[in-house]
């Protein structure tokens, strides 16, 4: 896990250095923790300032990467977005800017690795991307994703200032039900490629509906990406969509333990 971390914290550094203008949040630098001052120090010095009980407060629980807060505590992670569509066929829940918006609800502007690298942070364990194949004898094989199990859920104001928040879940469905709103932190994979090798970073997928295989966060649900194997199914639930453009924050978080 450690040496993933790493590779994925690497890619964030690659990404930043070549991030364009427009992207500010992946450039910006992970806050380092303030010294802490011993009691010996403290008690031959003169009473503290503001600067010196600032210096040793207990280190924060949350951090930022770039735009994206992660509270290494709650276990979460806080993604800002704008809402891309209300109606039609999905394959993504949540994607980055310019790649799939056509068929995502929400996208973001940071790059898929730089939201792995923040889970990752918040302590959550990844796992695949799910994949499917048609076997010899003309059946499907269906292999679901696999990692940690988590909670995914859209926060916004709307006009009067009031601020709602729901499960991701909750702006999809099939025919005239909710889709299921399970999702695991899969990881996306890794290439040993010179441009992109973080294959997500390519796609765009950040959460994906459809089973591509890229995905970093992904429905249990396997879905085959080809319509003449699996008829499209998942769509937009307008009614309870804010209008397009909306600022939205998508929160990640690691799914309460099952009860005993």
């Amino acid at each position: 896990m450690y040496s993933r971390f790493l590779a994925i914290l690497s890619l964030v550094v690659i990404a930043s250095c070549h991030a364009p203008a427009t992207l500010p949040e992946s450039r910006a630098a992970v806050p380092t923790e303030p010294a802490i001052t011993t009691g010996h120090e403290a008690a031959a010095t003169a009473p503290p300032t503001p600067a010196d009980r600032a210096a040793t407060a207990p280190a924060s629980s949350t951090i930022q990467l770039g735009a994206i807060s992660v509270d290494r505590t709650a276990g979460s992670v806080r993604v800002p977005g704008v809402v891309a569509l209300r109606e039609g066929w999905l394959e993504q829940a949540v994607c980055q800017q310019g790649t799939r918006d056509h068929e995502s609800l929400i996208t973001v502007s940071m790059p898929p690795s730089s939201i792995h690298a923040a889970l990752l942070l918040a302590g959550l364990r990844p796992g695949r991307p799910g994949h499917w194949r048609v076997r010899d004898d003309g059946s499907l094989e269906l292999v679901p994703p696999t990692g940690e199990a988590v909670l995914i859920e859209v926060e916004w104001l709307d006009a009067t200032g009031s601020t709602h928040r729901h499960p991701l879940g909750e702006w999809i469905k099939t025919d005239a039900a909710a889709a299921p709103g399970a999702f695991v932190f899969a990881g996306s994979v890794m290439r040993d490629r010179a441009v992109a090798p973080y294959v997500a970073d390519q796609s765009g997928s950040v959460v994906g509906l459809v089973t591509f295989g890229d995905e970093p966060l992904a429905s249990v649900a396997v879905v085959p990406d080809r319509a003449d194997i699996a008829e499209p199914s998942l769509k937009a639930w307008t009614e309870r969509i804010p209008p397009e453009g909306t600022a939205v924050t998508v929160v990640i978080r690691r799914a309460a333990p099952p009860a005993p």
